[in-house]
């Protein structure tokens, strides 16, 4: 019996429920450990740029560039299923990767030093394996979670996620406060860092014992990320041509591609001031990382709990409101920053900048997954990827360069969180006019990918969780 038998065997219609359970428990188990890699790792690098000497505009940068190389290799990534043999090992070897990007971070710490070159390059490593296997995961794991129960099954996926992420930030915050005060912060980097590899690892190791009911062939794997399952088969006699559109699909295409340009824009003033708050909160204000985090956590916090009420609304009034919402929501929080440094009101947009980020990502997944005919929705989920990075770039290379050119002054950071929410404003005028009809979509799960203080997570939707 060859391997594919075997695998067929395994899942058989007597032992397919025991499969799924298992499979189920293995992608809770995978969602707690990437939650815990989340919560103590890649959050805290620009802090670690800052603690180990690179200064505040190389903070900025080494939580903005890296994604856009990522970005930019995971277009690659449907020839690279093909190439290594299907989703699963393609997903294991980048969750095994991203593990093993924090090891030299956590040995540069121990030893203290790190060029910015070095941190660039190993932080783009770790963005390159997470971003290049969400589309594939999102193929996958349709395939392993059956489709009865699966919004509430990803509901409950979403929600430990969050909740080890939470945790693991808050233990993370308490180490660095903890060795920071005894003058070794960097041994606490090292920890932390050490620690997201195990988790990551941890994950990897669930994501491997995870098994597919039916074992897909490289073309099928490859086929089914280009043209997903609504194509035609290879043996069709239109099999060469390119997948039709209805009128109604049509207008919803155009429509998403209206909504991917407000996003992409919305997204250059956003990171005009985002990747600069940390350095703002710990080299201008002079926070202690307990503080920090704190800031951080209250935020995230506001954000989880929030959802579930954008959630009501969006089935009672539309999306399309919810992501209005969220974008009127979005525009003053980066300037509320200049207004005072007083904690307690620092507090009071945290807790703000929750609520608006969960209308805005909600709202925008929604809509943006709803207006995709659902034959096009992973590929375009890549491009997806690609022009947000691309954007997160922009927005992150002209603070840069602002504060480059005028110094990492607190002027400077209120001038750029300033034009932040100016840009933001100018970017509704891209949703007037725009036709946004009413949908039939509930809710959509969101993977929190990395945490941001003041300019919201980054994320990346579960397109099998959507629930009409």
């Amino acid at each position: 019996m060859n391997v594919v038998d075997r695998e067929l065997a395994a899942v058989s219609p007597e032992n397919a429920g025991k499969a799924d359970g298992r499979n189920l428990a293995r992608s809770l188990g995978d969602a707690a450990c990437f939650g815990g890699m989340v919560g103590c790792g890649e959050t805290y690098f620009s802090a670690f740029a800052l603690a180990i000497g690179l200064g505040e505009t190389a903070s900025g940068l080494v939580a903005s560039i890296p994604l856009l190389v990522g970005g930019v290799i995971q277009l690659i990534s449907p020839k690279a299923i093909g190439w290594i043999g299907g989703y699963r090992r393609w997903i294991v070897l980048g969750a095994s990767l991203q593990a093993c990007a924090f090891l030299p971070l956590a040995y540069a710490a121990w030893t203290e030093r790190l060029s910015i070159t070095a941190f660039l390059l190993i932080a783009s490593v770790y963005w390159t394996a997470g971003l290049s296997t969400g589309p594939a995961w999102n193929t996958w794991i349709e395939d392993i979670v059956p489709a009865a129960g699966r919004a509430k099954f990803f509901s409950k996926r979403s929600r430990l996620q969050q909740v080890c992420t939470f945790a693991a930030l808050m233990v993370a915050g308490i180490v660095l406060q903890w060795t920071s005060s005894q003058n070794v912060a960097l041994v606490g980097f090292a920890a932390l860092f050490f620690m997201a590899a195990f988790f990551r690892l941890l994950s990897a190791n669930f994501l491997h014992r995870t098994r597919q009911s039916k074992p897909a062939t490289n073309h099928e794997v490859t086929r089914s990320i280009e043209r997903p399952s609504h194509t035609m088969e290879p043996n069709d006699e239109a099999a060469n041509t390119q997948p039709t559109l209805s009128n109604t699909e049509e207008v919803n295409f155009r429509s998403a591609i209206s909504l991917l340009s407000y996003l992409v824009v919305m997204q250059v003033f956003i990171q005009l001031s985002g990747p600069y708050f940390v350095p703002y909160m710990l080299g201008q204000l002079n926070m202690g990382y307990l503080t920090y985090v704190g800031l951080i956590a209250l935020a995230f916090l506001s954000k989880v709990i929030s959802f579930a009420y954008w959630g009501r609304v969006a089935e009672e009034s539309g999306a399309s409101k919810v992501l209005w919402f969220g974008g009127i929501g979005l525009i003053p929080l980066s300037a509320l920053w200049i207004v005072s440094t007083n904690l307690l009101w620092l507090a009071v947009i945290q807790v703000l900048s929750g609520i608006a980020w969960a209308a805005y990502e909600l709202g925008f997944f929604l809509m943006f997954f709803e207006t995709l005919p659902a034959k096009h929705r992973t590929k375009l989920l890549t491009y997806h990827n690609f022009a947000n990075t691309l954007a997160i770039s922009i927005g992150a290379l002209a603070g840069a360069a602002a504060l480059a050119h005028f110094g990492t002054e607190s002027t400077t950071y209120c001038y750029l969180f300033g034009m932040s929410s100016i840009g933001r404003m100018l970017c509704l005028g891209l949703l007037v006019g725009l036709v946004l009809p009413k949908h039939s979509l509930k809710t959509i799960g969101i993977r929190i990918l990395a945490i941001r203080p003041g300019a919201g997570s980054v994320t990346a939707p579960v397109i099998a969780s959507a629930e009409e």
